[in-house]
């Protein structure tokens, strides 16, 4: 299962931007907190029986970020293929244990967190 939370837009962040999950959108309010440039999922990566569309690009440092409860059967190949078709492509997951540390971080400096 994905975040304890429900895809919607957040009007605190972007009223034009479906996120996915309540982490996706606290990740997106940390990157707004800290003034770094994101965009939401802009591109589809083509990974022949899959596609695949990280979270997030930090267009300042080059890099996808894929924020993840949880790495599943079909996250960890949606994984393996990206690495493998795109090596010179950066990607960073944020997963549990990264987005918990960065909440107890984060959450008293941004308002409209959401748990």
């Amino acid at each position: 299962k994905a975040s304890k939370g429900k895809s919607g837009i957040r009007k605190d962040i972007d009223p034009n931007i479906c996120f996915y999950s309540t982490w996706e959108a606290n990740m997106a309010r940390v990157f707004n907190l800290v003034e770094i440039k994101w965009l939401y999922a802009p591109k589809i990566f083509d990974l022949g029986k899959h596609t695949y569309r990280p979270d997030f690009y930090l267009p300042d440092f080059d890099i996808y970020i894929e924020v993840k409860n949880f790495m599943g059967n079909y996250s960890l190949l949606r994984d393996q293929l990206f690495r493998q078709k795109y090596p010179n492509t950066k990607l960073d997951l944020i997963l549990k244990d990264d987005y918990l540390e960065i909440k107890s971080n984060y959450k008293y400096f941004i308002k409209n967190w959401e748990y």
